[in-house]
């Protein structure tokens, strides 16, 4: 067997892992034939798109999806105002630093979601409730959640561009910090800033935990809900988001070497 063959059979295989749970969601979402009265003559009968659309015309989805788009945005600024800088700093002036950033961020998946939330829920609960009860207060804990992605992309963006080269260069120019900043190392980090905001995205589009024990209506909490009252709507409305999550990946992908692509033809 050469290795071809195995990689082949590898890729097969994986795909199989990820195609036949889908085609069963889906069969299930919008086939209206029980499991256990399928057969080779009614596998293409039944199926409609009602229980989506029913799904989609809850108010309620609209409002749980926008409350976290927003807080998907909030994160992802916190987290690039957080990290971006510490990165640049252990990259061009401090290397010592980056052991040290890398197991710092690492320290949010050390500590569960649930003793998290329980032990600065007793901090702020008596300091600042305000905060609790904002749906705002999820900001902080998705965006340390994210650390972990965050810093792990900009530090192979950052090692990638040759950042510390680059402000060498710029210093010789004589660019001051801001110029070096937004001029010369976020312009050649945006892939990383992408791929960063992107991985954020994902996370708070998809987490539970934090959403749930501090009773925040989100996206994936409104999921869960809808499911348990409509089996086969929420399952619909979960493959949509799955699907439309899946393209939107890729078409940042696509664009980001796109991008790439350009600049090496072009030599910017």
């Amino acid at each position: 067997m050469t290795a071809r063959t195995v990689r082949v059979a590898f890729l097969v295989l994986l795909a199989v892992f990820f195609v036949v749970p889908q085609v069963a969601m889906a069969r299930f979402a919008f086939q209206n034939v029980p499991v256990a009265l399928l057969h080779p003559g009614n596998l293409a009968s039944r199926w409609s798109l009602e229980p989506l659309l029913a799904a989609l015309a809850e108010p309620a989805l609209w409002e749980a999806t926008r409350t976290s788009v927003i807080l998907a945005i909030l994160a992802v600024l916190l987290n690039l105002a957080l990290l971006l800088p510490l990165s640049i700093l252990a990259e061009v002036q401090a290397p010592a630093l980056r052991p040290v950033l890398s197991a710092v961020t690492l320290l949010p998946w050390v500590v569960p979601p649930i003793a998290l939330v329980v032990g600065v829920s007793a901090t702020f609960r008596a300091v600042a409730p305000w905060f609790l009860a904002s749906t705002l207060s999820l900001v902080p804990f998705y965006a340390i959640w994210a650390m972990p992605f965050t810093y792990r992309a900009l530090d192979a963006g950052l090692r990638a561009i040759n950042a510390r080269t680059l402000v060498e260069a710029g210093r010789s120019l004589g660019a001051g910090p801001a110029t070096l900043l937004f001029r010369i190392l976020i312009p050649n980090l945006g892939a990383s800033i992408v791929a960063a905001a992107g991985l954020t995205t994902a996370l708070v589009l998809g987490e539970f935990a934090f959403a749930s024990l501090l009773l925040k209506d989100t996206l994936p909490t409104y999921l869960v809900t809808y499911q348990r009252q409509v089996p086969q709507g929420g399952m619909a409305l979960a493959l949509a988001i799955l699907v439309l999550t899946a393209l939107a990946l890729g078409s940042v992908v696509h664009l980001l070497r796109r991008r790439g692509l350009d600049v090496a033809t072009t030599g910017v």
